[in-house]
C-alpha cells in the first residue's frame, strides 16, 4: 500500500493546522510575547528547566560554516515521546517526528512528516523503524539519524512526552472533540480495557480521554492518527491562546517545564517571535512509500527517489545550496 505526499500552501497567514504544530514548538515562545511580571518569571523558570545541551555541542556537524541562530535559516526537529509504564523518557521510542525548517530570507516554514515506522539506517544500530532511535539514544541519536536520513543539519530539537499532553488537557478542563468513527470509539474501549467508554459525536474529553484517542495505532492507520494528534492540539491551541486568563496557567506552565526538554535557550525563543509572527507561507511534506514487512516485522519503505527530492528541496529552503 503507498502512501502519498501531501501539500498545503497558505499565504500571508498560516492554516490553523500549523499554528498547532507551532504549539509544539513550545506553548513557552506563544506565551512569551504576551506575559509579564509573575507569568513571564514562571516562563523563565519553566525554560531554564526545558533547557538541555546534546553531546555533539552547540552545532550540528552537518554545518560546514559557523552557524549563527539569529541570522541564519534553521531547523527544528519536533518529537513526541509516547513513555509507557515502567520507562523513561530516554528509553521510550519517539511516536511523533516532524523537522520543521525556517527560511529567514523567504520568511517561509516547511514541515516534513517522518512516520514512526521508516525504515533507516540507525547510526551503530543498522537498518530499524525511526522511532526506536530514541529508544537507543534518546534525542541524540533522533538528531543522527535524521540528519543522516536527510543530509541536512538539525539545528534544534524539542521534546515532549505525552504526560504534559495529559495534564495540560486536563488543566484546561477538557478540550472538545468531535469524534465520528463508532469503530474507533469501540477500539479504544478494547485498547483500553474498559476504562475509557467514548462516544461518537461532540464531547469534552479529560486528559485521559484525548490521550486515548490520539495514541489508538488499530482503528485506522499512521496518517489517521496524526490528524487526530493535530485536532486534539488544535483544540487545545484554542483554549491556551491566552495563558493568562486561565486561572491554573502557572500549572500549566510548570507542566510543561517538567516535560518539555529543548536546546533552545530562553533568548533563543524571545528571538523567534518577530520571525514567526511574520512568516509568509508554510508548506508541509508528507514522505512517501511502502509497506515492508521481512520476518513479518512492519516497517514504512521511503520511497527514495521521493526522498532523493526532499533533501535537496530542504537544503535549498535551508540555504545550504
Amino acid at each position: 500500500m503507498d502512501q502519498s505526499r501531501n501539500r498545503h500552501k497558505g499565504k500571508n497567514r498560516l492554516k490553523p493546522w500549523v499554528k498547532v504544530t507551532l504549539f509544539l514548538f513550545g506553548i513557552l515562545l506563544l506565551a512569551t510575547a504576551s506575559v509579564t511580571g509573575y507569568a513571564y518569571y514562571k516562563l523563565t523558570t519553566a525554560a531554564k528547566k526545558a533547557q538541555v545541551s546534546l553531546e555533539r555541542g552547540a552545532q550540528s556537524v552537518k554545518r560546514i560554516e559557523a552557524f549563527d541562530p539569529g541570522k541564519d535559516s534553521f531547523s527544528v526537529l519536533l518529537l513526541g515521546i509516547d513513555s509507557r509504564p515502567g520507562e523513561t523518557v530516554e528509553q521510550a521510542r519517539s511516536d511523533a517526528n516532524v523537522l520543521v525548517t525556517v527560511n529567514r530570507t523567504n520568511k517561509t516554514i516547511k514541515f516534513l512528516s517522518i512516520p514512526r515506522d521508516s525504515y533507516v539506517d540507525i547510526p551503530d544500530h543498522g537498518y530499524d523503524k525511526i522511532a526506536h532511535a530514541h529508544a537507543f539514544g534518546a534525542a541524540d541519536l533522533t538528531v543522527s539519524t535524521v540528519e543522516n536520513l536527510l543530509d541536512i543539519p538539525v539545528d534544534f530539537v524539542i521534546e515532549s512526552n505525552f504526560k504534559a499532553f495529559k495534564e495540560v488537557v486536563n488543566e484546561l478542563n477538557g478540550v472538545s472533540i468531535n469524534i465520528k468513527d463508532e469503530y474507533l470509539v469501540k477500539q479504544i474501549e478494547k485498547d483500553t480495557k474498559g476504562k475509557i467508554v467514548l462516544q461518537t459525536g461532540t464531547h469534552t474529553l479529560d486528559g485521559d480521554q484525548a490521550l486515548a484517542y490520539v495514541r489508538t495505532r488499530k482503528a485506522d492507520n499512521d496518517l489517521m492518527r496524526g490528524q487526530r494528534q493535530m485536532e486534539v492540539l488544535e483544540a487545545i491551541f484554542d483554549k491556551s491562546k491566552s495563558l493568562t486568563s486561565i486561572p491554573s496557567y502557572d500549572n500549566i506552565i510548570d507542566t510543561l517545564g517538567d516535560n518539555v526538554s529543548t536546546n533552545l535557550s530562553m533568548k533563543e525563543l524571545i528571538g523567534l517571535i518577530p520571525l514567526l509572527t511574520t512568516l509568509k507561507s508554510a508548506d508541509t511534506i508528507q514522505l512517501k512509500g511502502s509497506d515492508y514487512q521481512p520476518n513479518d516485522v512492519y516497517y514504512f519503505q521511503l520511497d527514495q527517489n521521493q526522498l532523493n527530492e526532499v533533501k535537496a528541496e530542504l537544503k535549498q529552503h535551508l540555504e545550504l545550496s
